[in-house]
């Protein structure tokens, strides 16, 4: 059991989660997606592919990184406009 199947999700500002392919926690990504969707939340779900758990923060060296970062700031952007 986790948190998705025990929390009140509805009501929740929109959400965004960003993924790694290869991700021991993808799955648990993706299972929150649905649930903040079933819940009526606004979900935009985006995973990178030949990425690993630890990508986001290595923008340096992999290009996906950067895009990653440049896409969640523009979502905060978005959610504090």
């Amino acid at each position: 059991m986790t948190f998705v199947d025990v929390a009140k999700l509805n009501g929740l500002p929109p959400a965004t989660i960003i993924a790694a392919q290869i991700d021991p926690l993808q799955t648990e990504g993706q299972q929150l997606q649905k649930a903040l969707e079933n819940a009526g939340v606004k979900t935009e779900y985006r995973m990178y592919e030949g990425t690993t758990h630890e990508f986001f923060g290595t923008s340096a060296i992999v290009d996906k990184a950067a895009q990653a970062q440049d896409f969640a700031a523009g979502r905060l952007k978005e959610a504090f406009q």
